[in-house]
């Protein structure tokens, strides 16, 4: 998607006065927090889902012994994009007292071998119960758990980054109250749906020379002020020196005009798209 040709020159009229600029969000509190909620939390699940029984193999490795006083009640293993495999066993241990039920889970890059599902205990460590299999692709496991964090984390510095900008961009976009507009063409990307009743929309524009990227959020009833029935291009306002500009609303909202100024706005666009043959 790239910037309209025409976008630097969009002659609409708008009031011969400095306008208060009232912008939506960049990045919303919620849909931000929802993010960076929903990342911690997946970080935390595979740690405390993976972590405690590769800690036990660590200590134990090849320093283990059959589990006699032990007996697996389920064990499955599922291959998962012919990559990675996924086991779940659930034993009992009769070791201290009466029987107690635990599971262990394993998660890691190669096929299993059922065979290997063997319980052993750690002779260092009685308390310690693993299988054979758990011992084989103990650094599998570790290298499956260092992909997901490493994920998880480029996934939580990608966010980052986009909080970073939209606080950027917001900034840009207050700067714009009290200046005079003007009207501008921008690409429409599209949208996504964040958080009930909100869209967050993607703009191309051109600034010196370069096209550059803004995203704001809108209320799930605007849309922007198309200016092609595909909907890939809006109406956008930009300040006396540039920079970046505010994509509009149907509903003019983010600008302190009176309805009178909105509908000889909307008039204009009119005549002018009319001319240019986009309507």
């Amino acid at each position: 998607m790239t910037a309209p040709a025409s976008s630097s020159d969009f002659p609409a009229a708008l009031p011969d006065r400095p306008i208060t600029v009232r912008p939506p969000q960049t990045l919303g509190p919620m849909s931000a927090s929802g993010i960076f909620i929903m990342l911690f939390g997946l970080l935390a699940g595979a740690l405390w889902w993976l972590g405690p029984d590769l800690a036990t193999d660590w200590r134990i490795r090849g320093d283990v012994a059959p589990a006699r006083d032990a007996s697996i009640e389920e064990a499955r293993c599922h291959s998962r994009l012919a990559v990675f495999t996924v086991c779940d066993v659930t034993f009992t241990d009769t070791s201290r007292g009466p029987a107690a039920k635990r599971s262990l889970w394993y998660f890691f890059i190669d096929t299993a071998d059922q065979d290997r599902l063997v319980l052993v205990r750690g002779l260092s460590d009685p308390a310690a119960v693993s299988t054979l299999l758990g011992q084989d692709k103990f650094y599998r496991r570790l290298l499956a758990l260092a992909l997901i964090v490493g994920l998880v984390g480029f996934c939580i510095v990608v966010s980052a980054q986009m909080v970073r900008d939209g606080l950027v961009t917001r900034r840009a976009l207050l700067a714009l109250s009290g200046q005079r507009l003007r009207p501008v063409l921008v690409g429409v990307e599209g949208k996504v749906i964040i958080a009930h009743k909100r869209r967050r929309w993607t703009y191309v524009y051109e600034a010196g020379g370069r096209q550059e990227r803004a995203c704001i959020e809108m209320a799930s009833r605007d849309d922007p002020l198309f200016t092609s029935p595909d909907g890939r291009t809006a109406v956008a306002v930009a300040g006396e020196a540039g920079g970046v500009p505010l994509l509009l609303d149907q509903r003019l909202s983010a600008l302190d005009m009176t309805e009178a100024e909105k509908e000889a706005f909307f008039a204009s666009c009119r005549e002018v798209l009319a001319q240019r043959g986009s309507l």
